[in-house]
């Protein structure tokens, strides 16, 4: 971590020098698309149109997820986390306040923030907006979403200032990041196929690239479009066709998995969960399919398949599991409906990286209301009453009996992943 910070450190340092003949690329956004609609002459049923489709794209485009109040006063008005190796940012009031939101904004200043990452004012954006991907937002969904926030309950609640170690926190370095980085806004090209659809919702729309994608060493999304990527010490996995084959998925279960929450290979956990809260869960089934249609293309999903464990299995990672996961989850890993989850076919298991295994084990998942009525008992949080090496033990019993992998797992990795967590809270 350090190294890569060093790295970054000379990055943004290199920025700065440039930052004077590249600060126009910061500030400059090109030539926009011309407005969908005439918004001064707007009668009440083209209103209303955009109103319902402003809704449908905050959904699909999972505005709330990052612009949410986190003490639970409005989904728009900000003050969120996210966490990142050079340190927080946080989500900003997009309410239609005049003092702190966007109420003083234009749909041109909208699109140009959505699709060039550049506020009023030329005001470089730091690209946890992901403008990397909304880049190729039409111009009638941008138009539409102004309508729909300033539709909203303004909230006068301050912005608060991003906590980002030198030199992060000087924004114009911002603008060599662009220059290297940012695609030009080209709006999306659709002939209306379902494939088409799922494309836009899964890789503008949905931006499911912005975590499920490795980021080079200057945090910008590299070439290897949706093959997993660790995001906020989480593991987003690898969404390849190829990949969501192996592990089991059907096109079936992964609309079950995005409209409710849970499906035979697992439930929403870590970041996912407040995707499904604001947003998969709103869209239609027609949307999900186009999403799964995209994702799964020119692939056949064989669907659950319990697989044969990978070699001796560890005995100490079984008598933990009988004594501690068995009167839940059953000792065949058969799970028990809306209270604990199937093992035997989880998905979690199968990932190369343990991360997210280790830390269920360790922190346990909340009970919680999922989606479309499903709901999930508690988890218990096993890591005051386990060692490290216990921990490994039973990661290991898991991802050998069912995950297909080797048990590999040690006592210095999960304490590593603990650690990390640690860290960012």
């Amino acid at each position: 971590m350090t190294r890569v910070l060093r790295i970054f450190g000379l990055l943004a340092l290199v920025g700065i020098v440039a930052v004077a003949a590249l600060f126009w690329i910061g500030r400059g956004s090109g030539d926009i698309p011309p407005a969908s609609v005439d918004f001064a002459n707007l009668d009440a049923d083209q209103r209303q149109k955009l109103l319902t489709r402003g809704e449908w794209v905050a959904h699909a485009s999972d505005c709330a997820a990052c612009h949410t109040d986190p003490s639970g006063g409005s989904d728009l008005a900000g003050g969120l986390p996210m966490e990142t190796p050079m340190g927080s940012i946080f989500g900003t009031n997009i309410t239609p306040s005049k003092d702190f939101g966007i109420g003083g904004w234009s749909a041109d200043d909208l699109y140009r923030a959505v699709a060039w990452g550049v506020a009023p004012g030329g005001k470089n954006l730091y690209p946890a907006m992901p403008y990397t991907s909304y880049h190729q937002i039409t111009r009638a969904d941008s138009d539409a979403l102004w309508v729909w926030l300033m539709d909203q309950r303004a909230v006068d609640k301050p912005n608060k200032s991003n906590d980002l170690i030198f030199p992060f926190n000087i924004r114009p370095a911002v603008a060599l990041w662009n220059a290297l980085f940012r695609p030009d806004a080209e709006p999306f090209q659709s002939n209306d196929s379902q494939l088409q659809q799922g494309e836009y919702l899964v890789d503008v729309l949905g931006h499911c690239g912005e975590c499920h994608t490795p980021r080079n060493l200057a945090y910008a999304l590299t070439d290897d479009h949706l093959a997993g990527a660790v995001i906020e010490n989480a593991y987003a996995p690898d969404l390849r066709p190829d990949a969501l084959a192996r592990r089991g998925w059907t096109q079936d279960d992964m609309v079950a998995f995005l409209h409710r929450g849970l499906s035979p290979q697992g439930v929403m956990t870590f970041g996912m969960f407040p995707v499904l809260s604001h947003s998969t869960s709103h869209l239609s089934n027609d949307d999900l399919t186009a999403m799964t249609a995209y994702l799964t293309a020119g692939h056949t999903m064989p669907g659950p398949q319990v697989r044969a464990p990978t070699d001796a299995l560890s005995r100490e990672g079984q008598l933990l599991y009988t004594g501690l996961c068995a009167g839940c989850h059953g000792d065949e890993g058969a799970g028990q409906p809306n209270s604990s989850v199937r093992l035997d076919v989880n998905t979690t298991a199968m990932y190369a990286n343990p991360l997210n295994l280790i830390r269920v084990i360790s922190e346990g998942i909340p009970e919680r209301d999922l989606a479309q009525g499903e709901r999930m008992q508690a988890m218990p949080a096993f890591g005051a009453m386990l060692s490290d090496q216990q921990i490994a033990q039973l990661v290991n019993y898991l991802r050998q009996r069912w995950g297909g992998r080797p048990g590999d797992v040690t006592a210095e990795a999960v304490g590593s992943a603990i650690e990390k967590r640690h860290t960012t809270q």
